[in-house]
């Protein structure tokens, strides 16, 4: 390894340089990850260092979020990706979002069908590289041998863990031996959420969604108060679709399509001034992230629990928390806004953004219109509220939108000095850059 760059929650990154030093070869990029948590971060960060590529660091990140940031992501929600594949020239959307259970109008609540870890499988089965059961393995580990709660998480129990009040078992599984929730420094371990993922990294999915695993899950959910039916797992299926494509001079910017989400991304970027939209009401339970490997490929997802902490329920037995069925009150579309903006001449990445929360295409358009080559005069402030430097927040971080993004700029040669990787000051994430280096 040559070096590493880091930054953490709009501090500014500091250079560490091993070995001999030297600027990179022409068009290889370091490997960037911006996330809404550390621990997770670091994770992802050991996959691209072990020679994986940006969807295998996805992976385990995805995976590492449902530990260390269950309030926003977990194996009970979904999510939806966008993926640009070098080898191929290819950049196209995965949708894993959650659909609702039937309604046999006889449960005590309507609950989401799971659907992150098959969306995750299907990510790695078209463009993954490492094993499935070492991308796993992080996430397993750090709900089995236990996890130090993060800023982020710490400031989501305190703003919303008054949902887990109702439910034994979520409960126990964040709240100290004094009966009060977890804060930050504290030791979480989750025992039950190892065994499921252990499960996940032993036999695939396919064990939850059409084998024994999938059944003992019926009959915890069906114990706790919903109806989840066998056939409703194996009917869970993830789906690549065609992204929403927006033409601006030298960039072609690839979002999700507006079914997918809340909020019409290639409205916003039409936008003269497309500001954050602010609503006290709203409440995401979502997360974002956005990878980049040495190659160029690159991968920017949304998570989400349909609100924070989801139902506040877990099924006695399965480690993790239950999503409100989409169309209730409690769900509404997901909160997020993934965005990859290319080169449209050569189809090289340019920058990846990821918006969360209320008005979350509203912040991405705003990141993409800073971010993206000769529009940047344009802007004059338009995109200041999506991220404020550090000391100027001006927003709510339980109500408003948070971006992560990373970017390598417009030139033709990649240096570690052209690319950056940055969270939202507002939040408590950590943005970091492997590099440079050779990828293999």
């Amino acid at each position: 390894m040559a070096g590493i760059l880091a930054g953490c929650g709009g501090l500014p990154p500091v250079y560490v340089q091993f070995g001999a030093g030297g600027s990179p070869a022409a068009r290889t990029y370091p490997g960037l990850i911006a996330a809404d948590e550390p621990q997770a971060t670091l994770a992802a960060r050991n996959v691209l260092l072990a020679g994986g590529n940006a969807v295998d660091a996805a992976v385990t990140l995805g995976f590492a979020l449902t530990v260390t940031l269950p309030s926003s992501a977990g194996l009970g929600g979904g999510g939806a990706c966008i993926v640009h594949d070098v080898a191929t020239g290819r950049t196209e959307t995965l949708d894993f979002t959650t659909r609702a259970a039937p309604d046999d109008g006889a449960t005590r609540f309507r609950t989401a069908i799971p659907a992150l870890p098959r969306g995750l499988f299907a990510l790695h089965a078209k463009y993954g590289k490492q094993p499935w059961a070492q991308l796993v393995a992080p996430a397993e580990n750090l709900a089995r041998f236990g996890q130090t709660v993060s800023r982020a998480f710490a400031s989501a129990l305190a703003a919303d863990g008054g949902v887990l009040a109702d439910d034994p078992m979520a409960l126990a599984a964040f709240m100290t031996p004094r009966r009060q929730l977890l804060q930050i420094g504290d030791a979480l371990t989750q025992i039950d959420l190892a065994t499921m993922l252990g499960r996940l990294r032993a036999r695939g999915p396919g064990d939850l969604y059409a084998g024994t695993l999938g059944n003992q899950l019926e009959a915890a959910v069906a114990a706790a108060g919903a109806s989840l039916s066998a056939a409703d797992l194996r009917a869970t299926v993830p789906q690549w679709l065609p992204p929403v494509v927006v033409d601006e001079g030298v960039t072609r910017l690839f979002a999700l399509p507006s079914g997918i989400v809340a909020g019409d991304f290639a409205v916003a970027f039409a936008e003269a001034n497309p500001t954050p939209i602010l609503d006290e009401r709203a409440v995401s339970g979502s997360t974002a992230f956005v990878v980049a490997d040495g190659r160029g490929n690159a991968v920017a997802c949304g998570l989400s629990m349909g609100r924070p902490f989801g139902l506040g329920i877990i099924p006695r037995g399965v480690g993790f928390l239950l999503a409100p069925a989409p169309g209730t009150p409690t769900n509404q579309r997901a909160a997020f806004a993934p965005v990859i903006g290319l080169k449209a001449a050569n189809k090289e990445m340019i920058f990846a953004v990821a918006a969360t929360g209320f008005g979350a295409a509203n912040e991405a358009a705003a990141m993409a219109r800073k971010l993206a080559p000769k529009l940047a005069p344009k802007l004059a402030g338009a995109a200041g509220e999506s991220a404020p430097p550090d000391g100027e927040a001006k927003l709510s971080l339980r109500h408003s939108g948070l971006v992560n993004y990373l970017t390598c700029g417009a030139n033709e040669s990649i240096a570690v000095a052209d690319c950056r990787a940055q969270n939202d000051p507002r939040g408590a994430g950590y943005a970091i850059i492997i590099g440079p280096k050779e990828y293999r």
